[in-house]
């Protein structure tokens, strides 16, 4: 297989095979970390937070939590990867890159920001709409004993729960060629799963904080839906490419201005104006669709089970096997 693969392929798994077996190596198991008395009481908290998530997430969603996320790795930067994505310039279907077992994904990872960038160039220079973004979390679907890392737990409780349920969803169920599935899924049983955990466990939650968070969060992704069915709309129509552009360019700060609009009438919503500034493009909107596009969908199926995970487990591998 290495053979058929060229230089620029044999470059990009050298960092990845360089970069994930660097991780594996530095792994400290968290009874250790737990047992020294130097390690800070913020990281001994996560640490056993973490722990319990991982019974919890076995125990009651079914999910496989027994081989992993039971060693640590420090890391003195804020992703564990940094992902390039990349769509044409007048289309919102994403480009792909295929991998051996995996499939064809919407985005490549790197474990070197500088590398991330430097890809993302070059597809723009070759006319891409390109974006990079950081991932404090990644997942080798069961392959590896993967680890918890500083940018995983370097957050607040609530959200380590949700991280870390998310991430056990892809060692549950992984579809090849199938990005959006997979990560619409992640996340609608990761925010599920979080709540329950939330009610039934000793874990200071400001909920008008969480709440205020699902309005912006909802306020967000209805902007972003929005201009998608505009931007979509744009391109299936018979403009010249110059006009195109032009229009592209006014609907893209349209957007801009919707959301200066509704971040002052949204409480929370202030908090995603990194997402409109900058390269606000075709790939950068390709993201969120990918993390929510399908949720909707999962959650309506988790409700015709009347919440229960066995129904749903199994009604969403049927779903699974049909699009396999």
């Amino acid at each position: 297989m290495w053979l058929l693969l060229s230089g620029c392929q044999v470059g990009y798994y050298g960092q990845a095979i360089k970069g994930h077996f660097s991780l594996m190596h530095q792994r400290q198991p968290v009874e250790r970390v737990l047992a020294d008395p130097d390690t800070p009481a913020a990281v001994r908290r996560q640490l056993l937070l973490a722990d319990d998530v991982l019974e919890f997430a076995d125990r009651e969603l079914a999910l496989p939590a027994r081989d992993v996320y039971r060693t640590y790795v420090p890391l003195e930067r804020d992703a564990v990867v940094w992902n390039v994505q990349a769509a044409p310039r007048f289309s919102l279907t994403p480009k792909t890159w295929c991998y051996p077992l995996l499939g064809c994904l919407s985005y490549r990872g790197y474990f070197h920001q500088q590398a991330a960038r430097d890809e993302a160039d070059k597809l723009a220079a070759e006319g891409w709409d390109t974006d990079v973004g950081g991932a404090i979390a990644y997942s080798t679907l069961g392959w590896f004993q993967d680890p918890l890392t500083t940018p995983m737990i370097d957050r607040s409780g609530p959200a380590l729960v949700e991280l870390i349920l998310h991430e056990l969803v892809h060692r549950r169920l992984y579809i090849r060629d199938h990005t959006r599935f997979n990560e619409s899924l992640a996340t609608m049983v990761a925010r599920e799963g979080t709540l329950r955990y939330l009610a039934h466990h000793d874990l200071t939650v400001d909920l008008d904080q969480w709440q205020q968070r699902d309005r912006a969060r909802d306020a967000f992704l209805a902007l972003v839906d929005d201009a998608r069915d505009q931007l979509a709309a744009l391109y299936a129509s018979d403009l010249d490419p110059d006009a195109m552009a032009a229009e592209k360019a006014a609907r893209i700060q349209a957007l801009r201005r919707a959301f200066q609009e509704r971040a002052g009438q949204v409480p929370g919503l202030s908090a995603y104006a990194g997402f409109f500034q900058g390269n606000l493009n075709n790939a950068r909107l390709n993201g969120v669709h990918d993390y929510y596009g399908l949720v909707g969908n999962f959650r309506k199926m988790l409700l015709s089970c009347g919440g229960q995970w066995p129904c749903f487990w199994e009604r969403v591998e049927a779903l699974a096997d049909d699009l396999e």
